[in-house]
């Protein structure tokens, strides 16, 4: 019983974190895309590897509660 709570927490914790990373990464995209079409400046290079990384972290978090929610249901 204990462990179910604990997964639980666990799961919605990584859903909101999942969000914010996501959300991080629409920021950084429109920055990069800005730096490209408003300024002309090469911030994009440093920009979209941050967005891809940011997108494979969220990626790997959401295969972790798809995972998790699975053990859950076998419980």
């Amino acid at each position: 019983m204990k462990s179910t709570k604990w997964m639980t927490k666990k799961i919605s914790d990584f859903k909101r974190f999942t969000m914010t990373l996501l959300i991080l990464s629409s920021y950084l995209y429109i920055g990069s895309l800005i730096s490209i079409f408003a300024y002309h400046s090469s911030a994009y290079k440093l920009l979209l590897p941050a967005v891809v990384l940011i997108l494979a972290t969220a990626l790997t978090f959401t295969f972790k509660i798809k995972k998790w929610q699975h053990i859950q249901q076998k419980e």
